[in-house]
């Protein structure tokens, strides 16, 4: 995956954050996810403003974590969710 894509939720998708985790209910299957905080953190930062890379970038900010290990673990999560059709991948950001 290109990291200067933005993740941006897909329109078929359900989500809120509760207590702290992102709770996403996947439309075409009805799947409930819940993620964990780097996980609903990720969630929060795809939102279509910010490319892949800037999302690890904040990653690294807030969490201790490298940052080659963090643009690989977004990298990973945000293609699953794409797999997943929570996520769809844009080439310019959402305004």
């Amino acid at each position: 995956m290109n990291s200067d894509k933005y993740p941006v939720p897909h329109p078929q998708v359900g989500a809120r954050v509760v207590d702290g985790e992102a709770v996403v209910i996947l439309a075409d299957s009805g799947n409930v996810n819940v993620f964990n905080p780097a996980g609903t953190r990720i969630w929060e930062l795809a939102d279509g403003s910010r490319s892949v890379r800037q999302i690890a970038d904040a990653i690294v900010a807030e969490y201790e974590v490298t940052p080659d290990a963090a643009l690989q673990d977004v990298t990973e999560f945000v293609q699953k969710l794409v797999d997943a059709r929570a996520l769809t991948l844009q080439d310019t950001p959402k305004l």
